[in-house]
């Protein structure tokens, strides 16, 4: 009985903990890093100051946390091609759908693209210094998804360095011109232009 009395309340904890991060996420989205404030957030988040602080010390700390739990969300949906199963899926069809389930998760959550597309615009240089660490360790994923792509023979041999930077730039791209269109264009649709783009290049 002890037991299921704590595990109510650690979910109740996870819940509240998600609670302030979705609303701080939105406050970021709407306001800036520079532009937001914890009472911002707390009003957003319908809870007490002392709420808040039992979770987070500071504007930065929830910043933080946001970035963190993105990372972590976009490591899981990565995963390593199988080229030695024949039973998996043809790897390029595994590339297409990790990649799909990425931008998927990044622009059906708005205020979190929102927020990733400020890198470069925030005044704040905590802010600033964060997003540049989060690009960085993206493109690192990339750097290392190429190198496992050249290892299998799915990708030619290049500079992963610059291919990886060009990737991530294209990426982010797409990234601001889906939130742009606005449910315009579908992921599906995107995805199959940006591979044709990486793959084929845009000669005929």
């Amino acid at each position: 009985m002890v037991s299921t009395s704590q595990d109510a309340g650690d979910r109740a904890k996870q819940e509240r903990r998600r609670q302030i991060l979705a609303a701080a996420k939105a406050v970021f989205a709407d306001a800036g890093y520079h532009g937001a404030s914890i009472n911002a957030i707390i009003e957003r988040a319908q809870i007490a100051r002392g709420t808040f602080y039992l979770y987070f010390e500071s504007k930065a700390a929830v910043f933080d946390s946001i970035l963190d739990q993105a990372m972590a969300d976009l490591r899981a949906r990565i995963k390593r091609i199988e080229v030695e199963d024949k039973a998996a899926p043809a790897p390029q069809v595994q590339l297409r759908a990790q990649i799909v389930a990425i931008l998927e998760y990044i622009v059906h959550d708005r205020a979190l693209a929102t927020l990733l597309l400020s890198a470069g615009h925030t005044p704040e240089a905590e802010a600033s210094e964060r997003l540049d660490a989060f690009f960085t360790e993206v493109r690192n994923l990339v750097k290392r998804a190429l190198e496992t792509g050249m290892e299998i023979g799915l990708t030619r041999r290049c500079n992963v360095d610059l291919a990886s930077a060009a990737l991530l730039g294209m990426i982010r791209g797409v990234i601001e011109e889906v939130l742009r269109q606005d449910g315009a264009i579908t992921v599906d649709d995107v995805v199959s232009e940006m591979l044709m783009v990486a793959l084929r290049g845009v000669l005929k």
